[in-house]
């Protein structure tokens, strides 16, 4: 019983499901560990232990009768506080909705729901979630557990918190511009970018406007397919539809024959720190024993790098329109990135919209002669979690370029920096081919620990 938090979510979920022990054993067991170290790391926004005990209970009565109620029956399971969670605070990190509670789920919490998840509370995030740091007027700041001077980068911060501190066995984020990478590359977890419309955003304030999705987050690879697959799915209420196979825990042991691979230790002319090259280094070694050909280059992303400010502006735009926040209640970070946008001309989204169709073409045939390309998917060493936006001096670059092309991108654990503190290898493939990066992300996340 001393170990639950320390479970595999899959573990737990084969476990619960040979009654080993119950739902509210599993959920006791974490509510122990969110009042030990919550205090320290302020990765919730708003717990609901009560629904969550009633949750437990129902389901408990149900695997009575050897029944259960999904693959994720009885496993606790975390919120950003972006998405809608029916009776369930949802604030986006916003003073104008600090007291907002939703009458309604959004597609993928409903579809957790219904495989069992229980949802024990929503994870910080900044407002609106555009910031590298996740902090707001509403919930404070959120400290990374392996060091609580230290940042867990945004978005996803609180949700990569909460699975590094052992407080949730799976956690959902999302990501613009490397919401889930780079919260997971600096707490040691798994975070993931799908292809865009692989996991439905539905109610979204934007909806076609593929750069802001869903993603899970979990402690592995094979329990981010997990979740993912409950996760996944296309409906009718999503304009940016998707129709490509779907990634499965069956599909993560299928053999496969390497290929060709892209490796670069400092994408796009980035300037990445010597200690986070030197841990992701061995990679290219490593492809190689396992059959890999491996070229040093990347795809041909750095023409996009000058309209940056415009993909997160227009984005920040969109939801201030559909949400109409008090922008006199609003933080300086989403301020700023409103900002961004207002200033912008016609032609400026013109020449952003033509670069982007250019890079499109060129990016495509890189990955016609690499199935896959990796690098660090953080240029620096996690800053301090008290820095303000326009003190953080981290190179976003390796993680904002491959969203525009609606690139699925992997972060996977990759070794230590100087420090001491995690480092993440991006793995990025092209668009759709979800299935076999994640497949490949397990082969290399079994090579590292091995």
């Amino acid at each position: 019983m001393d170990n639950i938090n320390a479970l595999t979510a899959r573990a737990m979920a084969q476990k619960l499901r040979r009654r080993d022990f119950t739902a509210a054993e599993v959920l006791a067991a974490h509510r122990a560990q969110v009042e030990a170290v919550e205090g320290t790391v302020n990765a919730f926004v708003t717990l609901d232990w009560d629904n969550a005990e009633t949750r437990a209970a129902e389901l408990d009565q149900i695997a009575a009768e050897n029944c259960f109620s999904g693959p994720l029956h009885g496993v606790p399971v975390a919120i950003k506080d972006i998405f809608a969670t029916k009776g369930l605070r949802t604030t986006w990190g916003s003073r104008s909705f600090a007291d907002h509670v939703p009458d309604y789920d959004a597609l993928h919490v409903a579809r957790l729901r219904a495989a069992g998840a229980v949802i024990i509370g929503k994870t910080n995030t900044p407002e609106f979630a555009f910031s590298g740091q996740t902090a707001n007027l509403v919930s404070g700041t959120t400290r990374n557990p392996l060091d609580p001077s230290k940042t867990v980068a945004g978005s996803s911060g609180g949700a990569a918190a909460a699975l590094a501190a052992n407080m949730v066995a799976l956690a959902d984020g999302s990501d613009l511009a490397g919401s889930t990478r780079t919260p997971a590359a600096w707490c040691g977890i798994v975070g993931y970018r799908p292809t865009s419309g692989l996991v439905p955003m539905s109610p979204n304030p934007v909806p076609f406007d593929g750069l802001s999705i869903p993603g899970p987050m979990a402690r592995n690879v094979a329990d981010l397919v997990m979740m993912l697959e409950v996760m996944q799915g296309n409906t009718p209420a999503q304009p940016l539809g998707y129709w490509q196979d779907e990634p499965s825990l069956a599909g993560l042991a299928k053999p496969r024959r390497p290929g060709r691979l892209a490796f670069a230790l400092s994408p796009f002319g980035a300037s990445v720190d010597p200690s986070v090259m030197a841990a992701v280094a061995p990679v290219e070694g490593l492809c190689r024993d396992l059959g890999w050909e491996v070229a040093r280059t990347a795809p041909p992303l750095e023409p996009l790098m000058e309209f940056t400010d415009i993909t997160r502006g227009i984005s920040a735009l969109g939801v201030r329109e559909a949400l109409r926040p008090d922008m006199a209640l609003a933080g300086d970070s989403y301020r700023t990135a409103c900002a961004q946008a207002e200033g912008l001309k016609l032609s400026d989204f013109t020449a952003y919209q033509a670069t982007r169709a250019k890079v499109w073409e060129a990016t495509a045939d890189f990955f016609e002669r690499y199935e896959f390309a990796l690098w660090p998917t953080a240029t620096g060493r996690p800053f301090s979690a008290d820095l303000r936006d326009g003190e953080i001096m981290e190179d976003w670059r390796t993680v904002t370029l491959t969203p525009v092309m609606e690139l699925p991108s992997i972060s996977i654990p990759c070794g230590c920096d100087e420090d001491g503190m995690p480092v993440g290898l991006q793995i990025t493939a092209a668009r759709g081919a979800d299935a076999a990066l994640l497949r490949f992300a397990h082969q290399i996340e079994a090579a590292l620990d091995s």
